[in-house]
């Protein structure tokens, strides 16, 4: 069994992201620190780190021996929000962070895991809702510390295009308060 305990303190090599196996996993199995599964050549897999540890598409777990796996973010079940403008998005993204629901942001768009009442009150607000299949990785949350970062910090160079929109605003907000 690969037992995996910790992030990987560095970056894997092109050669070794090549030939680390991959675990897919839903959302819902991302945020669970212990989880036992099974990678496709049918070898099982323990993951266990530090309480509150949420795996992110693409990051990599290490084990004690050195071994190595990259998760990945499998697609599943969805609901893509859309408005007619701006602020009746913002309304509707208001509406789900003050019922602390998980939501992947884009520039036009809100994604969260599907759920009937939710997409009712969306509708209710202006919104659409589209039901899609695709990897869901949504915002951490402005008090997301556990300990636990992939390498960025604000005074880091920022990939703007994959940078969660939350990422980009905070190291917009930084910048503008005189940080580099």
């Amino acid at each position: 069994m690969l037992t995996l305990t910790a992030f990987a303190s560095a970056p894997l090599t092109a050669e070794q992201a090549r030939a680390a196996p991959r675990l897919r996993l839903t959302y819902q199995e991302r945020v669970r620190s212990r989880l036992a599964a099974v990678l496709p050549t049918g070898e099982a897999v323990a993951i266990m780190l530090p309480r509150g540890s949420v795996l992110r598409d693409g990051c990599v777990l290490a084990g004690d021996a050195g071994e190595r796996l990259v998760v990945e973010a499998e697609p599943e079940p969805l609901a893509r929000v859309t408005a007619p403008s701006a602020l009746a998005l913002l309304r509707s993204v208001y509406h789900l962070a003050n019922r602390h629901v998980p939501a992947q942001l884009g520039t036009d768009h809100a994604v969260i895991e599907r759920d009937p009442v939710l997409e009712r009150m969306l509708i209710g607000l202006g919104a659409q809702v589209e039901h899609i299949e695709a990897p869901f990785d949504p915002e951490a949350g402005a008090y997301d510390s556990h300990g636990h970062s992939h390498g960025r910090s604000h005074r880091e160079a920022v990939d703007e295009v994959s940078a969660t929109v939350g990422e980009q605003l905070s190291v917009a907000a930084h910048r503008a308060r005189g940080g580099t």
